[in-house]
């Protein structure tokens, strides 16, 4: 878990000890070790991420509701998607560097889950919509 500085000083306080905040070249060290890891930890979104990044981000994500809110297991979700598990880990911790939207697309049309992809033809940018 990633705490902002002001949930760091809080749990500080809350602790009585007196920690500083890490410098913010070594927070960015962590926040971009924390974004390459391994499959079984979720890959943090970049605030500067392109609009293809943040589709896939959003259909990973909410691949993940649907699993966790029909009570699957990874097992279960990779059988629904027919894929193996380390390809399903990918998509449950969003780790679209390793993924492509269209396959993400049809993932989430296997699920028969409600999603809208806007093109703006002018601008070249793309984003999905779950509803």
């Amino acid at each position: 878990m990633f705490l902002n500085k002001n949930s760091y000083m809080k749990l500080t306080q809350k602790t009585n000890q007196n920690f500083s905040f890490p410098p913010q070249k070594e927070f960015e060290r962590v926040v971009k070790r924390a974004r390459t890891s391994h499959r079984n930890s979720n890959f943090l979104l970049p605030s500067d991420a392109n609009e293809l990044d943040k589709a896939k981000y959003k259909l990973c994500k909410d691949i993940l509701h649907y699993k966790q809110q029909n009570k699957l297991s990874t097992e279960n979700i990779s059988q629904r998607l027919e894929l193996s598990i380390p390809k399903t880990e990918y998509i449950l911790y969003s780790h679209i560097n390793k993924l492509h939207l269209d396959e993400l697309i049809n993932y989430a049309n296997k699920l028969c889950l409600s999603f809208e992809l806007k093109i703006n033809a002018n601008y070249g940018q793309t984003s999905p919509e779950a509803h």
